[in-house]
Order: C-alpha cells, then structure tokens, then sequence
C-alpha cells in the first residue's frame, strides 16, 4: 500500500475541521444517503468547473434544518484528482431528502488547503 502525503494531508485536515455556527446535528457519514449527497457534491463541482475529480468518501457532515422541509450539509470530503492524489475539500449542499437530485444545490466547494 502506498500512502501519499497528500492524502495524509487530507486526513489530517478533515479530521481538525469545525463545522460553522449552527450545524447542530451530527450525520453518520456511513449512511448511503450521506455518500450519494457527497458524491452529489464531487460532480456538481466537477461538471461546472470542468476538472477531473472523484468522490472518496465523507470524513464528517454536519446539518441544519434550512426551511420547508429541507437541510443545509455542511462536509468535509476527500476526492482525488485524475492522477490519482487525494485532496480533502469541504462542501455546503441544500436539499430536501427524498426529493429528486434535480432540486438539490451545492452552495459551496473549497479545498481545505
């Protein structure tokens, strides 16, 4: 097994991340719905900035009720670029669970450095 230090950058990195004010409720990152709202995130990003990314996994996501039955998530994710090196990037998604991916938004996308 190979261990880059990218990726040893990215783990560090979401692991000291602090969610914002107001992200109360704790996700279970393991959940098949907090992976595909992650993956959501990855390709929402990568079709509109054009770039070659790939969802990972989710390290930490946090919510918060947003209004009309919808949630803010605010997490931390590792993806990894077309050569293959990871990066931790976090991610602000809106939605309404159960709803079609069609009205989901991702809000924000940043690397963590």
């Amino acid at each position: 097994m190979v261990v880059t230090l990218a990726a040893v950058t990215a783990l560090l990195v979401a692991a000291t991340a602090t969610p914002p004010a107001g992200y109360t409720t704790p996700e279970d990152v393991n959940s098949d719905f907090i992976k595909q709202v992650g993956k959501f995130a990855v390709t929402v990003y990568k079709l509109a900035k054009g770039v070659s990314l790939y969802y990972v996994s989710t390290s930490q996501c946090w919510s918060m009720p947003a209004g009309g039955g919808a949630n803010d998530y605010w997490m931390v994710l590792t993806a990894t670029n077309g050569a293959g090196a990871a990066g931790s990037y976090v991610a602000t998604v809106w939605g309404i669970p159960g709803s079609e991916s069609k009205t989901w938004k991702l809000l924000s996308f940043n690397a963590t450095s």
